[in-house]
């Protein structure tokens, strides 16, 4: 961890730049490992992945593992409300299984594995991205303010969000709502899961609640010939149904927030944490 006041600036540049290459090795890896088969994604996100905590390293030094599995089982406990929206999703994708019947795909159980594995190697790189590298390099420098905590969750979050949204039509009211929702639902759900790494400074528990909502909406589609709903971090449309989805998650998103808000943040000693933080 960088002392000199000026130098630590330069932990927030090096944030910013994994932000950056994170997203350069989604586009080059995908179209060099050809991320629409599931090896070719696996091997794309265990590259992001080791690129990402490298990152974290130069950030935070020696300290980057020291916590790594830090209180996992109260971690995970604490975020398990984040999952009743994916698991609404799971459900759809259940119930779609009994109106269809499709048939089950080649080699479904391997692909399904390989599915987990990703999933949970998302989970990995945007939580050390997004939370770890962010707090690390941003509560150093905003240490001084009223609000260090407050500032550092919503910079992160703001960014976690905007990255998920790729594309977007402004002059399209639907699409301009769901934009804002869409920003919104994960400035809320990055705050959730940067309460309880505030408390833990635990990366694994947060990488596997993280994986897991992003498996439970799709996973069925490993199994079974058919496409369900998608759950994609970038699903912007001109459908009002989309933004009462969206409507419902933030909702959701939400009550798990004052639920772990209540239960975990009101608990923490802030000034305590920052000193230990920041030394």
């Amino acid at each position: 961890m960088i002392k000199n006041e000026k130098l630590k600036w330069l932990n927030v540049i090096i944030w910013l730049a994994s932000v950056a290459t994170m997203i350069g090795l989604m586009i080059g890896c995908g179209r060099i490992f050809d991320d629409s088969t599931d090896m070719g994604l696996l091997i794309e996100f265990v590259i992001i992945t080791v690129v990402t905590l490298g990152f974290l390293y130069l950030i935070s030094g020696k300290k980057t593992f020291t916590y790594l599995t830090n209180e996992t089982g109260y971690t995970v406990k604490m975020l398990w409300p984040t999952l009743i929206f994916s698991g609404i999703f799971a459900l759809f994708g259940v119930l779609a299984y009994f109106i269809d019947k499709p048939p089950f795909k080649d080699n479904w159980v391997l692909g399904l594995i390989i599915s987990a594995i990703s999933m949970f190697l998302v989970g990995v790189y945007e939580e050390g991205c997004f939370r770890a590298c962010a707090c690390d390099a941003l509560l150093p420098i905003l240490k001084k303010t009223k609000h260090p905590f407050f500032w550092t969750a919503l910079i992160s979050g703001l960014l976690f969000g905007y990255v998920h949204v790729v594309s977007f039509d402004f002059t399209d009211l639907q699409q301009t709502l769901q934009f804002f929702l869409k920003i919104a639902n994960l400035l809320i759900t990055g705050a959730t899961y940067m309460i309880l790494y505030w408390k833990t400074r635990n990366l694994l528990g947060l990488a596997i609640v993280h994986g897991l909502n992003d498996f439970l909406p799709d996973f069925l589609n490993h199994i079974f010939e058919y496409k369900s709903q998608d759950d994609s971090e970038a699903y912007i449309t001109g459908d009002v149904s989309t933004t009462i989805v969206y409507v419902i998650q933030l909702v959701i998103e939400l009550l798990c927030f004052i639920y772990v808000y209540k239960k975990v943040a009101k608990k923490i000693d802030y000034k305590k944490t920052l000193d230990e933080w920041c030394d």
